[in-house]
């Protein structure tokens, strides 16, 4: 279970500190929240009812550096993950922008990367919602990030390029 003063990743949102427990009454039960505030925008906060498992799956503990290294140099980032298909590449990206799975949006990342300097190459461009799915996926990426490494936005923008570019 988190506690208050943790520092983790709520879902689409991004990093978060745990600021307190609560107990509130709803339909005459007494339930117990986490209360959330993103970090670096003060005023909002999430309620997240620990007794909802939907919810709780959301929150996810914090990379380490090591974890992130380790992640950032396996096949499954390495991966091609293309789908030709603009219809089913946009399900699958949708998809994975709100799991928050970490591995599977730095592989996204790469192979948005790449498609990107290929289109760039041929004088093409890249469609708008692929520039929009790569903006969404390295700002959950860089949020986190950010604090592992305790680096500026642009600069994680900048690592991760520089770590995914090797072979792309």
């Amino acid at each position: 279970m988190y506690q208050v003063g943790d520092t983790v990743v709520y879902g689409i949102h991004g990093v978060c500190r745990v600021v307190d427990q609560e107990e509130r009454l709803v339909d005459r039960k007494r339930l117990t929240y986490l209360a959330l505030e993103p970090v670096g925008q003060d005023g909002s906060k999430f309620l997240v009812p620990t007794q909802n498992a939907a919810a709780m799956a959301k929150l996810r503990r914090m990379l380490s550096r090591e974890e992130l290294e380790t992640m950032l140099e396996s096949e499954e980032v390495r991966a091609d993950g293309w789908i030709k298909d603009e219809n089913q590449r946009k399900q699958a990206y949708r998809e994975l922008i709100n799991s928050g799975d970490r591995t599977k949006l730095m592989c996204m990342v790469r192979t948005l990367y790449r498609h990107k300097a290929a289109q760039a190459a041929a004088g093409r461009k890249c469609h708008i919602c692929d520039e929009n799915f790569l903006r969404d996926a390295e700002k959950l990426l860089t949020s986190e990030i950010s604090i592992v490494l305790n680096m500026e936005s642009d600069q994680v923008r900048k690592y991760i390029r520089e770590r995914l570019k090797e072979d792309a």
